[in-house]
């Protein structure tokens, strides 16, 4: 089921997931039985299937507490922030993901703390509280580069490119896009790569840059069409 939700092969990953959690019910597991349900979850709110997904979570939330299992209770609630941040319900997103940075650095979860801390950022973006989000960002990344996640860490320098740019601070917009791309290519992240090539095209068009952005632009089309060609191969 992982496997095939990386993939984005949904409908394959939520078939294997609901088989086990038939077979995780049968023999009593609860600890894997939330684990499974948040999974599902998360597929669901992949798809855009909220409601869905918040049902999967809750359920998952619930019997999580009940086996007193803290992290992955803060796991779920970050996904449940998740599912209402995608909805817009912002403030519902932020004290989910308040909770959940509490209990991770409860149990010492700092890959965790990261990236609830970067999820934090991004609905401060949302709101346009843009120094808040900075902020945040700024932890986030600290921590990303102390326990070693480069896809954290190039997913935060994107965040906070985002944030510069919408200050019209396009110079540490693009080095933030830069560095970004300078790491999710060292990864093998080929759609953060053409993200990253993508929002630099913005920077460069924003200034008049226009043959750079057209550039940059046509990079991210390449990179994606890779991508989609790699993956209709693997169907």
């Amino acid at each position: 089921g992982m496997v095939y939700g990386a993939q984005g092969r949904y409908a394959e990953a939520l078939a294997q997931f609901q088989q086990a959690l038939v077979i995780q019910r049968a023999v009593g597991n609860r600890h894997l039985e939330a684990v499974n349900l948040n999974n599902i979850g998360e597929v669901y709110d992949v798809q855009g299937r909220y409601t869905e997904a918040l049902a999967q979570l809750q359920q998952a939330l619930m019997i999580a507490r009940e086996v007193d299992d803290r992290a992955g209770e803060g796991a779920i609630l970050n996904n449940i922030g998740s599912v209402y941040h995608a909805q817009g319900r912002y403030a519902e997103a932020l004290e989910m993901y308040e909770q959940a940075l509490a209990i991770l650095r409860e149990v010492g979860d700092r890959a965790g703390e990261g990236n609830t801390l970067n999820n934090i950022g991004s609905v401060y973006d949302a709101q346009g509280r843009y120094a808040e989000a900075l902020g945040m960002y700024q932890q986030a990344l600290a921590i990303h580069q102390e326990v070693g996640n480069q896809a954290g860490e190039g997913v935060t320098l994107s965040n906070i490119g985002l944030v510069y740019l919408n200050q019209g601070g396009y110079a540490k917009a693009l080095e933030s896009f830069q560095q970004a791309l300078a790491i999710q290519q060292e990864i093998g992240d080929r759609v953060g790569e053409g993200i990253a090539f993508n929002n630099i095209g913005f920077v460069y068009q924003a200034q008049g840059r226009y043959a750079e952005a057209s550039a940059a632009y046509q990079q991210a089309m390449d990179t994606f069409e890779a991508i989609r060609v790699v993956a209709g191969s693997e169907q």
